[in-house]
């Protein structure tokens, strides 16, 4: 739990960025030091299963990446993870693991990663066994789409991505360049010629990619972003876009905008239909401390917004009409948000279960009944898996595991939990063992209409 004086501390630090990187290691390594286990280790509920897609290796340690999105096929028959080599360090492999066989082969390698979204490799969509990726050919970031059963290349887009629509035939994409200037652990570091960090904020923003076509258009500069309900807190900053991602019928997206500068680090969220247009923010932050939810088209006209609030932080589409979000009200403190977009109307979720441990990943069950999300590691370094009923109310933690402090910064390992298509299985990334691993924990057992205890 986090208590008033971490709650103080952390609102006194958003002012002082500089300050906070130091405070913020140095409170963890002490902490450690007190707290702090010794051993590898991890504790599961009574009846949960966990594999590891590797065997211990001192080499190789395996990741998926983010938490919006799925590593299963849409048979659940084979699981995507990045696979990092030490021998290699400026690259990753990337694997495709047969859950029927137990086995794991290497398709292709990138050096557009990073360890917390990886190169965005995921499923072209939930109807064929092709993935897409970030790579980098000719001194340029593209993407590739490749068979993940044969490993046969199917073409190179000429963009990255970011995300990719249900049907897999368009992408959204950002500057990683930029990215990685202002927060090294979600950008690529690479030197390419397409992209830099200091492009012009009219010539930087948002990208909708024709898959088909390989064509490309700027939907929504940065520019445009920072002239929108425009205060001082932008001025003299840097900017930047994070985390874009589709609504389930790919109708609309959500984005961060984010900036640092002298009154600190801000960022709002926005909504928007695809081609930039009906730009929705759903929460706006503070004059001192901002985060906003926006929607929009995606050729960036017709911006909305609504409501004040100082924080948003990790969010997730349930349907269309609604988004779940890791956010803060002035009056209610960090609480879990469902949002209804293009509109001022919000709930609270789990008031007083899950807003006691803080921020945290949440990604929702297809059956709209349940969330699962993670907490940062404590005192202790053990961070917690966490199974909330939405019709019960009810929280269960489905597993604790540690995490090694040199597990941190960039290089940190979140658990990011994701759901498998049936819904039976959660896909995590972790270092409990002492390595980098992507696991999978069956918790059939737990979603199970008999389970008592969410009854």
């Amino acid at each position: 739990m986090i208590g008033r004086l971490e709650k103080w501390i952390a609102e006194f630090l958003k002012k002082h960025l500089y300050l906070r990187q130091i405070f913020s290691y140095s409170y963890r390594k002490i902490n450690y030091h007190i707290y702090g286990r010794r051993e590898f280790s991890y504790d599961l509920h009574e009846g949960v299963s966990i594999k590891g897609i590797l065997s211990r290796d001192n080499n190789l340690e395996a990741f998926f990446g983010y938490y919006d999105k799925s590593p299963w096929s849409f048979d659940s028959r084979y699981y995507l993870v990045h696979v990092f080599d030490r021998r290699e360090k400026n690259r990753v492999k990337i694997a495709v693991y047969n859950c029927e066989k137990d086995e794991i082969e290497f398709i292709d390698k990138t050096p557009a990663f990073n360890y917390q979204q990886g190169a965005m490799l995921r499923w072209l969509n939930q109807k064929s066994y092709q993935c897409i990726y970030n790579t980098v050919e000719d001194e340029n970031l593209v993407a590739k789409i490749r068979d993940a059963v044969s490993g046969k290349e199917v073409k190179t887009v000429p963009m990255p991505i970011q995300t990719i629509n249900p049907e897999g035939t368009e992408a959204l994409t950002l500057n990683y360049k930029r990215l990685a200037k202002l927060r090294p652990e979600y950008g690529y570091s690479i030197n390419v010629r397409n992209f830099s960090e200091d492009m012009s904020y009219e010539e930087d923003g948002i990208w909708k990619i024709d898959l088909k076509t390989g064509r490309s258009e700027l939907i929504i500069s940065l520019s445009h972003l920072i002239s929108f309900s425009h205060n001082k807190t932008m001025d003299n900053a840097q900017h930047k876009i994070n985390h874009i991602v589709y609504s389930p019928s790919g109708k609309r997206f959500a984005f961060m905008h984010r900036w640092i500068g002298p009154y600190g680090k801000h960022s709002r969220l926005f909504t928007a239909n695809t081609d930039g247009s009906e730009l929705y923010c759903l929460a706006s932050g503070s004059y001192k401390n901002s985060s906003r939810i926006f929607t929009a088209n995606t050729d960036g006209s017709d911006f909305y917004s609504s409501a004040d609030d100082k924080l948003v932080s990790h969010y997730f589409w349930c349907d269309d009409k609604y988004l779940i979000a890791a956010a803060r009200k002035t009056h209610v403190w960090n609480k879990y948000f469902l949002f209804k977009d293009k509109s001022a109307d919000f709930d609270i979720i789990g008031d007083g279960v899950l807003d006691i441990y803080g921020d945290g990943h949440p990604h929702v069950h297809y059956s709209k009944k349940w969330i699962v999300t993670d907490t940062y590691p404590n005192k202790a370094r053990v961070r917690k898996l966490l199974l909330y009923n939405l019709k019960t109310n009810k929280l269960l933690t489905v597993g604790v595991f540690f995490a090694p402090l040199k597990y941190d910064k960039a290089y940190r390992c979140d658990l990011h939990p994701r759901w498998s298509p049936d819904g039976t299985k959660i896909s995590i990334d972790s270092a409990h063992e002492g390595f980098r691993n992507s696991y999978i924990i069956d918790v059939t057992k737990l979603v199970s209409k008999n389970y008592e205890y969410f009854q």
